[in-house]
């Protein structure tokens, strides 16, 4: 399944939406993550390193690093994330910064 990621570039942190190829495994995972009103998004760092992140409006739900050298890697490392989102958690941390606001 393809899904969609927001990656930033470089200097300014224009974004920019790409797809990607991911797993069949992580297709409910990520439907919740939409369902959330959240997003993918990445970002190689000045270190060479990748950041991925699952975003929320106003908070990271969830962040990694990868080394940033190898696609399949990164690919992985995001996978595993995505499986790991937990819906009901998400919907707390984001009442609870409503409330907070």
């Amino acid at each position: 399944m393809k899904v969609n990621v927001t990656q930033f570039m470089r200097p300014n942190g224009r974004q920019v939406l790409r797809e990607l190829e991911i797993s069949d495994g992580c297709i409910s995972q990520y439907k919740a993550i939409g369902e959330c009103k959240a997003r993918l998004t990445a970002e190689q760092l000045m270190s060479g390193e990748v950041s991925q992140t699952i975003e929320c409006e106003n908070f990271d739900y969830d962040i990694i690093l990868t080394p940033g050298s190898d696609f399949d890697e990164n690919k992985c490392a995001l996978e595993k994330m995505i499986l790991r989102f937990d819906k009901e958690s998400c919907q707390t941390m984001q009442e609870a910064e409503d409330a907070g606001h």
